[in-house]
């Protein structure tokens, strides 16, 4: 049996998605003991982030049969527990997530790279047959030669020469050793040799051959004389005439020129490899072509990956980067601005203008679409002040209010599919409200109003947990309710039966929907579903210089009211390997998740086929791609998809189909003024510098205690202390910027990153930005501190 668990707890939590996470810090930062379940062995639930291998993992489990098998069993079988009391019964609680749904995954490359034909594996073995061939003889002709020289230079260095008659002994011996068939070959072979001709230098041309040598009678030896001997072979002697010698002569003088040139060169070089190097340098260059990427490669590069199931963006100035600041969390988590807001405009991808600066320098709106644009723009931000403008349309089409605004179709494009991004049945006030929220957000952390999260959403919840975790929350993945006890007069709920057999006590119980009991949820609930694709791709959708974040919003077909939202990162999000590009595409579900995003992939990408990329196209060739449906209980309210459930018991929703994090906060948000009123909603957490500790004894941080001081009687400090080695290990290194790599420059705004403890929208740390464990201090003493 595992480790036990405390018994008695005033908040259990099921589920570590964002608002469960959120609630669970919000909960611990207020003195709430809070013990927090998962029962699967990763972070985040439907908001996680896996690498290759883990996406892999969780495909496997949404469609393995015996899962499936157990989702349906699920509730009908009857609740036997032995950890219930009198006046207790059990709700038996889901142990499989039932939230995804029409999964398909398409492979589009090959499993390895093809091997070349066999006829061209064999003229390759033939190429490295000859090649070594030749290398073996040209070794054999340099050996000579170097014997040659050797012999030479020891003459030159003794002064002294061999004698006709010991010149001509040696030379019969050489012919006896060697054979006269062996000298012909080499005859034949050095005279076949074009690049052998070509190599020769002068100074060489000048030695005496091996064959020269065997070939001289001892009359011609004796006729020469040693400076000859060194020079020029008999035959040579015999064969050069004046004009032969003179032409040579000219050609030494050229070469020795040519040489004296290469030594005066910056970057001196005798092989053609250095000057084709040049050559190449000075030609312009190619275009790169994408890598040909195969199953065997992805799975070697699967720690590169992070693939979201829930791609989500933060607004710059949304409640989520707000709360970051606020509660000091932004110190666990780094990010990177979008950098560039695409659109979908007569068939090709355009750049969206989203600041001042980037209006007036589109090329794609004239000089008099600026100024209305500009015009309107500044309306939206300040809508409300204006009521009198958008009276009688808040109900209407908001299609239908911009075309009354005398706007072109080119600024009713921009405005309404890449800036608002609505769909198109959006209302006008829905409209501006999202334009407003759009525009507001311009400026403070790059050029447009978005973050995302280094190495994925995923990330996110985790940070929150890790707060929770600092101020004593106890986290347990692979661990879940198995029953929830009810006590049947109060109709509460008292605690759980958890899947080890161990009873656990509590006033609360906060769990993610998939963890509610089927015996309380309504038959047919009027819940939607959100489709979602995964792909990879091999080059970016709009080609550019730097690596961007892009943003997409696709307008909705013919016959369809949702637009599709297309999220592309590369390499420098942290989500993929060098050389490839991800592509997430969301839109909600109105059929089958392919059904849904496949016409917008048709649009973006090559052909969905297994043969090779198409060069000469701009359109990326999809890799790999996997489709889902994930269900969607946002838009719903808790009485119309539960019944019967306790009143202490409190549900949380999935990640929905919007962009941002704006209702997962303010659900979070609702919830902990529930259960804690008039409690302060995750106030800054102290640095670790600050935290001054004092225990009954005097002992304050720093100091250190006898044995004693660590009995149980000093509860309170041995709690304490394990949970301030966690914030001294992960919050003195954490980072707390906002990385503006992709952004190409600083922020616009005021604001340059999400600082932690400091900035004009951060409360500074320190005595009184939050509780501290210890006892109140003097305001001398604050003032001195």
């Amino acid at each position: 049996m595992a480790d036990e668990l405390p018994t008695e707890f005033d908040a259990i939590v099921l589920g570590t998605g964002m608002a469960e996470s959120i609630l669970a810090a919000a909960l611990a930062r207020c003195g709430q003991k809070v013990l927090h379940l998962d029962r699967n062995d990763y972070y985040s639930g439907d908001w996680a982030t896996f690498n290759w291998d883990g996406l892999q993992r969780w495909i496997t489990r949404q469609t393995h049969p015996a899962v499936q098998a157990m989702n349906e069993a699920e509730g009908t079988k009857p609740v036997e527990c032995s950890k219930l009391e009198e006046g207790e019964s059990a709700l038996s609680v889901p142990q499989q997530a039932n939230t995804i749904s029409s999964l398909e995954m398409f492979t589009y490359v090959r499993e390895k790279a093809e091997e070349p034909p066999s006829e061209e594996k064999e003229a390759q073995e033939k190429s490295e047959t000859v090649t070594d061939k030749e290398e073996g003889q040209t070794t054999a002709a340099e050996e000579t030669q170097q014997q040659i020289h050797t012999t030479e230079d020891s003459e030159q260095a003794t002064g002294e020469v061999e004698s006709p008659a010991e010149d001509t002994a040696e030379t019969l011996a050489e012919e006896n050793e060697r054979g006269d068939k062996s000298d012909a070959r080499c005859e034949e072979e050095k005279q076949d040799s074009p690049e052998e001709k070509k190599q020769d230098s002068p100074e060489e041309k000048k030695q005496d051959s091996p064959e020269e040598k065997k070939q001289d009678s001892p009359e011609e030896k004796k006729q020469d004389s040693p400076e000859e001997k060194k020079q020029d072979s008999p035959e040579e002697k015999k064969q050069d005439s004046p004009e032969e010698k003179k032409q040579d002569s000219l050609e030494e003088e050229k070469q020795d020129s040519e040489e004296k040139e290469k030594h005066d060169s910056p970057a001196p070089s005798s092989s053609g490899t250095q000057q084709k190097e040049v050559q190449e340098k000075a030609a312009p260059p190619k275009k790169m072509e994408p890598k040909k990427w195969t199953m065997d490669d992805i799975h070697k590069e699967w720690r590169r990956f992070n693939i979201d199931l829930s791609p989500k963006m933060l607004f710059g100035r949304g409640s989520l980067v707000e709360l970051l600041i606020t509660s000091n969390i932004s110190r666990y988590c780094e990010f990177k601005a979008v950098s560039r807001i695409l659109t979908l405009l007569n068939g090709k991808l355009e750049q969206v203008p989203c600041s001042r600066a980037d209006v007036f320098s589109s090329k794609f709106v004239t000089v008099l679409e600026k100024r209305m644009l500009m015009k309107f723009l500044t309306f939206c931000v300040e809508y409300e002040q204006h009521p009198e403008d958008y009276q009688g349309w808040e109900e209407k089409p908001f299609s239908e209010y911009l075309q009354s605004r005398q706007l072109t179709p080119n600024l009713q494009h921009f405005i309404f599919h890449a800036i608002a991004m609505a769909t198109r049945d959006a209302t006008t006030l829905k409209g501006l409200k999202s334009t407003q929220r759009f525009l507001r957000s311009l400026g403070r952390y790059g050029n447009t109003p978005f973050l995302w999260p280094l190495y994925g959403p995923g990330e996110l919840p985790q940070c929150f947990c890790r707060m929770c975790a600092v101020f004593a929350g106890i986290y347990c993945l692979r661990r879940a309710a198995r029953e929830l006890i009810i006590d049947k007069d109060s109709s509460k709920c008292k605690g759980i039966v958890c899947t080890e057999g161990q009873r656990i006590s509590c006033r609360w119980m906060v769990m993610q929907g998939s963890y509610v009991p089927h015996m309380c949820r309504k038959p047919d609930p009027p819940v939607g579903s959100v489709s979602r694709g995964i792909f990879f791709t091999d080059r970016s959708m709009k080609a550019s210089e730097n690596e961007q974040i892009t943003l997409l919003s696709i307008p909705p077909a013919e016959g369809c009211n949702f637009p599709v939202r297309a999220v592309e990162l590369g390499n420098g999000a942290s989500t993929c390997p060098k050389g490839m590009f991800i592509v997430h595409l969301t839109s909600q579900c109105t059929g089958s998740a392919k059904a849904d995003l496949q016409p917008a992939a048709e649009q973006l990408f090559q052909p969905l086929n297994t043969e090779d990329a198409d060069t000469e196209s701009e359109k990326p060739k999809v890799l790999w791609c996997v489709y889902f449906s994930q269900l969607d209980s946002t838009d719903c309210d808790p009485s119309s998809l539960y019944t019967g459930l306790p009143e202490n018991i409190v549900v949380t929703s999935g990640p929905g189909v919007d962009l941002g994090y704006e209702y997962a906060v303010q659900q979070a948000r609702t919830l902990f003024e529930q259960m804690c009123p008039g409690e302060e909603f995750l106030p800054a957490a102290p640095n670790p510098e600050d935290i001054i500790y004092e225990d009954d004894d005097g002992y304050k941080s720093g100091e250190a205690p006898s044995s004693s001081d660590n009995s149980e009687e000093n509860g309170n400090d041995s709690e304490w202390k394990p949970d301030q080695e966690k914030l001294d290990e992960g919050v003195a290194g954490a980072s707390n910027e906002v990385s503006q790599d992709a952004a190409g420059g600083e922020a616009q705004g005021g604001d340059e990153g999400l600082p932690a403890g400091g900035g004009e929208d951060v409360p500074q740390g320190g005595e009184g930005t939050g509780d501290t464990q210890a006892e109140p201090k003097d305001t001398e003493e604050q003032a001195e501190t």
